[in-house]
């Protein structure tokens, strides 16, 4: 458990460039999703560097429960409106 106490920012915006690099190499979007909530815990640690590790991943698995449905909802949507686009076309 003590890695979670030697969490810093520099850690989070890696995973973020990590995971961004993830998101180029797959058609998803939930990649995406999850560097954006890598990247926004590491500006609030940036922020406030006393917290704990365990809060940090606890913000940034409350972010990316709400960022990965969201953005698949839009990727839906966008996909179901690029069929309709295209059927209409025909």
């Amino acid at each position: 458990m003590e890695i979670f106490y030697i969490l810093n920012h520099w850690h989070w915006w890696a995973l973020a460039t990590l995971l961004l690099a993830a998101e180029l190499l797959s058609p998803s979007a939930w990649f995406l999703a999850l560097a954006l909530s890598a990247l926004a815990t590491g500006l609030v640690t940036w922020v406030m560097p006393e917290l704990a590790g365990l809060v940090q991943l606890g913000i940034f698995l409350l972010l990316a429960a709400i960022s990965v449905p969201y953005s698949l909802i839009r990727l839906r949507k966008r996909s179901a409106a690029r069929t309709a686009s295209h059927h209409s076309t025909d």
